[in-house]
């Protein structure tokens, strides 16, 4: 790597340009990640499947490679460790996103929350906050609950 190529690779990392497209797509890209981070650790646990799941959907989502979405996930879990609320990234996501694009989001979440089998009072609150913030209607957020349980095989 020659040095005009290390000095922009550094002003790239410092201003947050990955290089994967526009900063506003990588601005989304991690809050929907750090969103799915939430999904996955607002019971206190870390499931193995829950994991799985998350860095499946990013990958599916945004097409990218197994080192790709390990880092957009360790990226998401500093972001929902220094997180006070959801607000900053539901913000990103609705300004980013149509009705159809939130709803998926949602539903990326619920994929998580119900990887493990198990929804708990935790989750269950995250998904009805989130759906608001999303601004997901009501009707669409009520009829992801059947898909929740189905998902869970019960």
């Amino acid at each position: 790597m020659g040095f005009l190529d290390d000095i922009t690779a550094r002003f790239k990392s410092l201003v947050g340009d990955t290089g994967d497209g526009a900063p506003e797509e990588h601005d989304l890209r991690l809050a929907i990640a750090t969103l799915l981070v939430r999904s996955l650790t607002v019971d206190g646990e870390e499931v193995i499947e829950e994991a799985m799941k998350l860095v499946d959907l990013l990958k599916a989502r945004f097409d990218l490679t197994d080192r790709e979405a390990e880092q957009l996930f360790d990226e998401a879990k500093r972001a929902e460790r220094e997180a006070t609320d959801l607000f900053k990234f539901t913000r990103t996501v609705t300004e980013q996103l149509d009705r159809d694009g939130r709803i998926g989001v949602l539903e990326m979440m619920f994929e998580i929350v119900a990887a493990d089998g198990v929804v708990d009072v935790f989750e269950e609150n995250l998904m009805t906050r989130a759906a608001t913030l999303l601004r997901v209607p009501d009707y669409y957020a009520d009829r992801m609950r059947p898909k929740l349980f189905a998902l869970m095989g019960q």
